[in-house]
């Protein structure tokens, strides 16, 4: 069953982005969004791109069928774009929680899907390596299992996107 505080996060970051996302991207905003302490109670696990959920997969595709969303398939045959459905003014955040979903797209929305994807993983990983390994060794560590996860993407370019979430506070 879909709460109601799940779908306005949703649609709230679908349209504070202003900009056609696609499934990759709401997966990665949606699991920062989440971060920042607005409960929704996704649970995230590491799959091809990065944090994922099962749950808000399925949302996805029955707020489509439900006409909140609009989820189409990219013009040039890969992926998908979502946006907002003729539903979707139905559905507010409220007060604190829309200011938290206009700071991650302030920060992550720009981000390529690529960003996106090495970003979440760095953070979910820090999440796990911080628990187990000293402030010291932390970002050796936590670059090194994302790279691992992650081969296809260079280490410098890893490196980056964890200072980028290490000066702006996300980890």
């Amino acid at each position: 069953m879909l709460s109601e505080l799940r779908v306005s996060a949703i649609v709230a970051v679908v349209q504070a982005a202003q900009k056609r996302l696609g499934k990759t991207q709401v997966q990665k905003l949606m699991y920062f969004v989440q971060s920042s302490k607005i409960p929704l109670d996704y649970e995230y696990e590491i799959y091809h791109y990065g944090p994922y959920s099962f749950e808000l997969a399925h949302e996805l595709n029955s707020l489509d069928s439900l006409g909140v969303l609009n989820v189409e398939n990219d013009p040039s045959g890969f992926g998908f774009d979502i946006s907002a459905g003729k539903f979707a003014e139905k559905f507010r955040l409220q007060g604190n929680y829309q200011k938290k979903v206009e700071k991650v797209i302030g920060k992550f929305g720009p981000d390529t899907a690529g960003q996106l994807e090495v970003k979440a993983t760095i953070h979910f990983v820090n999440s796990i390596v911080r628990k187990k390994v000293s402030l010291a060794k932390r970002k050796t560590e936590v670059v090194r299992r994302v790279r691992a996860l992650k081969p296809r993407f260079r280490e410098d370019f890893i490196k980056n996107c964890y200072l980028d979430l290490k000066q702006s506070r996300w980890i």
